[in-house]
């Protein structure tokens, strides 16, 4: 497990190396509609990790799926920061510490917002947004896309 864990960091180490460094201009998104600049919430689970073992395929699917939820929307890095110490947590509470500990590193650099995948920060946005702050009104838009209470996570899920 150490050397696992040595090789992941020396991974995520040479992919910070690699960083895009610029941000395309998002004035002119920002004037859209927030109807035409934020999609449908959706989750793909654990992003190209299993969402548990062999025995409990699903184990620590809700981590990743609440996960999913701050990354959705997007935000601060502090907020990114917070979202990613909040799926090591659970992913602890469900399973193990270590597993806790690989996925927060494989989110922590994996899932920023610099990286054009389907997974990054701020997904659900139809632009890349970095880590600009979420205004009041863009939350009580956001609020009204995301999975109500006691609404069943499979709904979202899309794999």
């Amino acid at each position: 497990m150490n050397k696992l864990l040595s090789l992941l960091t020396l991974l995520l180490l040479c992919a910070c190396a690699i960083l895009p460094s610029s941000r395309k201009e998002i004035k002119e998104e920002l004037s859209k509609p927030l109807s035409k600049q934020l999609r449908a919430f959706t989750s793909d689970g654990c992003s190209k990790w299993p969402d548990g073992t062999k025995e409990k395929p699903n184990l620590w699917l809700v981590c990743c799926f609440n996960h999913d939820k701050a990354y959705w929307i997007g935000g601060t890095k502090e907020e990114k920061f917070t979202a990613d110490k909040e799926l090591r947590k659970c992913v602890k509470e469900h399973f193990s510490a270590s597993m806790g500990i690989l996925m927060y590193l494989g989110v922590s650099v994996g899932g920023i917002p610099d990286y054009k995948t389907d997974y990054r920060w701020g997904y659900g946005w139809n632009y890349d947004r970095g880590y600009l702050e979420i205004s009041a009104d863009e939350r009580a838009y956001a609020n009204k896309l995301l999975p109500k209470e006691g609404e069943s996570m499979w709904k979202y899920i899309k794999k």
